[in-house]
């Protein structure tokens, strides 16, 4: 398959089968077609994977957290 658009003629599908194959098209779109979201993925993931610093850690002990 090359880069030329093509057309499909939805008309003489019912409607379930033009809602499933819209369905699976954006699910591949998601896939396949948006490559700005892993860039973005990637830059979270490098902040989450870098520790945070923090001067003063106060953990409180185990019953106070879970106090009613």
């Amino acid at each position: 398959m090359g880069t030329t658009k093509q057309k499909i003629d939805l008309s003489i599908l019912s409607e379930e089968a033009k809602r499933e194959l819209i369905d699976f098209y954006c699910f591949l779109v998601d896939k396949y077609g948006r490559k700005t979201k892993v860039r973005k993925t990637k830059k979270f993931e490098k902040t989450v994977s870098n520790p945070l610093k923090v001067k003063n850690l106060i953990i409180p002990p185990r019953e106070q957290l879970y106090e009613r």
